[in-house]
């Protein structure tokens, strides 16, 4: 046999090189960006197999976009990159040390640019073209979000500008401010002229007391103005009127508070301020149009009248008049199933042991009959939970404003859209024998609550239809005295919240997040110094927040569908309960370094009066 001929052994070689190629018509993505590796330019003999050094390439010598190109690699970092760069005039300052680190501050000063429309944006910007703070993406506060389930979209984190929804507009956020629903931010896009977006800060809220020139120190009790016309704008009853002193009858005046003409003043020392007495249907009395200078709540609180208290309190007095307030006062916050009958319940101990200092737990189920004050608020139409509440006597239940009152969720209850269930433990069955459902013919909101700002003095009072029988289920907690709020609100002393809302922070009303029985959680005072710096909503005095701080490794907090349930305390001097507060608002519920804030109900307390005997003029 002859020798293979060369061009049979060609044809054979080209055949196996050919069908190696085309095992794989689609070659993979590694492999095809090979084919196109470029040859990068080298000063050393060992910047060749470097990836792209952007300090020698763009700051130490000027580069090109295809250079820059070389160092980020994809399209997206090397346009945000490119946009700085020219925008910091990267392409024409001269490279000697002073001009590269007035080159690299500008770059590091300098916010990143939206690329296309955005949706891919993630710096931590978090502030409206129109300079408003962004709400949180997990926060339903101050308005509820709907569009989409933000839980499954890791992209929105914290309150940071995004453009979840693709919109022509950019990158936007829903805004802190009630008024305004949501806004695009103010991040220029890499296609357009550099502008400078200074780098995200922490926002830290520090009241200055005695800043403000134009406020009434102490209450307001020394105003001798002439204005006579109140918020409202219902013109004053002259004080020494008849129907004026006619309303006025039993109430304790100051003796050094002049009551000149109709002017408004404050002669019972208001935390409100100055007042007076008007002469319209359902409404006998109104405040005055005064700012008042804040007082910090600290001033309210002192540690040394716990440690020198040593007697017992005599009998309790009435604070309101059983008239108007209806019966419960004087056998409030004693339970039936508890006090009545000798017994504690599991968590008392974890209360008193906070006041001597140590601390507690996650929430849980409550037991039946430990909060026989608690209301649930139900919605008539669509029949639902709609907020919690207190019983606070046989005809008074106690809420947050905000369950009434609010337009961003569009809220603007009448007694003709609530019903008042009391007696309750179960969140959904119907507990016959127990419940008790009652109708509304009366709702107050606090004349001067917020809702606008910061939900300040966010508290309603709701009166029933017809007064309620007490029963082991169903029993008035007590309102706190000057005293009981010293002895009580301290700094690190535990207090109890109950509700049927969420148990964790969520989207949806999925199942699991929902209750199937009351639950409870007992929370910590916080320094009110600590709550300021927590959030950039303005804090005032007629607030508290409570909560655990982050390093303390411990957690609870109320959530949606707790609001306007009470935060209360026992105290160990007349084994009673008080409530100290309302759920009033929060940043998401459980979240590391923010806190639940309540309505500071002590400081409440004249108002409550003032309108539940002003009832009873109504009834004659």
């Amino acid at each position: 046999m002859g020798g293979i001929p060369a061009t049979l052994l060609l044809s054979l070689f080209f055949s196996s090189v050919l069908q190696g190629m085309c095992k794989d018509v689609f070659i993979d993505t590694k492999r095809a960006s090979e084919v196109f590796i470029r040859a990068r330019r080298a000063n050393t003999f060992l910047e060749e197999v470097k990836p792209g050094n952007l300090e020698r390439e763009c700051l130490e010598e000027i580069c090109d976009h295809e250079e820059a190109r070389e160092v980020f690699e994809k399209p997206q970092p090397t346009k945000q990159f490119w946009w700085k760069y020219q925008g910091c005039n990267g392409l024409t300052l001269p490279r000697d040390p002073k001009s590269i680190k007035t080159l690299r501050s500008c770059l590091d000063a300098s916010g990143d640019c939206s690329y296309e429309k955005g949706e891919t944006y993630s710096a931590a910007v978090s502030t409206t073209s129109s300079g408003k703070a962004c709400q949180y993406w997990s926060s339903n506060f101050p308005h509820r979000i709907t569009e989409f389930n933000t839980s499954l979209d890791d992209s929105l984190k914290e309150n940071y500008c995004r453009n979840p929804d693709q919109s022509p507009d950019g990158p936007w956020c829903f805004t802190r401010d009630p008024t305004v629903r949501r806004e695009s931010c103010a991040i220029p896009n890499c296609d357009g002229p550099f502008v400078a977006v200074p780098p995200p800060t922490k926002v830290t809220v520090t009241i200055d007391y005695s800043s403000s020139t134009n406020c009434l120190t102490d209450n307001g009790k020394d105003y001798k103005g002439t204005l006579s016309v109140t918020m409202k704008g219902f013109t004053c009853l002259p004080w020494n009127s008849p129907k004026a002193k006619k309303k006025a009858s039993g109430v304790e005046f100051l003796p050094n508070v002049v009551l000149d003409a109709n002017y408004c003043r404050n002669p019972d020392n208001d935390t409100e301020g100055p007042w007076c007495f008007v002469d319209y249907p359902n409404v006998t009395m109104d405040y005055c149009d005064l700012d008042l200078c804040e007082d910090p709540l600290d001033s309210e609180v002192s540690v040394e009248q716990v440690r020198q208290r040593t007697v017992r309190p005599g009998p309790k007095k009435d604070f309101f008049s059983p008239r108007s307030f209806g019966n419960g006062e004087q056998v409030c916050g004693e339970r039936p199933m508890f006090e009545k009958a000798g017994q504690t319940d599991s968590k008392e101990k974890e209360l008193f042991d906070s006041y001597r200092k140590q601390r507690i737990v996650k929430g849980e189920d409550a037991e039946l009959g430990s909060a026989p004050w608690q209301v649930m608020l139900y919605k008539r139409s669509p029949q639902e939970l709609l907020c919690g509440a207190s019983l606070i006597s046989d005809e008074w239940v106690l809420t947050a404003a905000h369950c009434i009152l609010y337009p961003p969720w569009n809220k603007n209850f009448t007694i003709n859209d609530i019903l008042v269930r009391l007696g309750k433990y179960s969140r959904s069955k119907f507990e016959r024998g127990i419940e008790k459902i009652v109708a509304l013919d009366k709702i107050i909101v606090h004349p001067k609550y917020n809702w606008k700002e910061n939900l300040n003095r966010d508290i309603a009072l709701l009166h029933m239809r017809r007064p309620i029988e007490f029963s082991a289920h169903i029993h008035p907690i007590c309102l706190p005295t000057r005293q009981v709020a010293k002895d009580l609100m301290m700094v690190g002393f535990l207090g109890r919240v109950t509700g049927w809302g969420n148990l964790f922070e969520t989207w949806s009303s999925s199942p699991k997040a929902i209750p199937s029985v009351l639950q409870q959680v007992q929370l910590p005072i916080v320094e009110q110094e600590t709550c300021r710096k927590s959030t950039s909503i303005r804090i005032t005095d007629n607030m508290f927040c409570a909560g655990f701080q982050p390093e303390e490794n411990k957690s609870g907090d109320a959530c949606e569908g707790d609001s306007g349930g009470p935060f209360v305390m026992k105290s160990p001097t007349d084994n009673r309960w008080y409530q100290i507060g309302i759920v009033s608002w929060g940043e998401g519920c459980d979240r590391d370094g923010k806190y639940g804030f309540y309505t500071h109900l002590f400081r409440m307390r004249r108002w409550m009066r003032k309108v539940i005997e002003d009832t009873d003029d109504d009834d004659e």
